[in-house]
């Protein structure tokens, strides 16, 4: 009669859990290379235009 689908919610909640690993371990690295970039002196091309641009967006209230 084919496969129950009783596993659905189980595998649904098991992606979920991966995904959000896979978020944090990104998170991790993103911070792990900025800190670098900020003892090494060279800071990231897009980090102080982004802050001052979106710092203009929030003062005009387009943000």
């Amino acid at each position: 009669m084919g496969n129950p689908m009783y596993n659905f919610g189980k595998n649904a909640k098991e992606k979920a859990k991966q995904q959000k690993q896979m978020d944090k371990a990104e998170k991790r690295r993103i911070a792990k290379q900025s800190k670098a970039n900020i003892k090494s002196g060279t800071p990231d091309k897009n980090s102080v235009p982004a802050e001052s641009n979106r710092v203009a967006d929030i003062a005009d209230g387009t943000a």
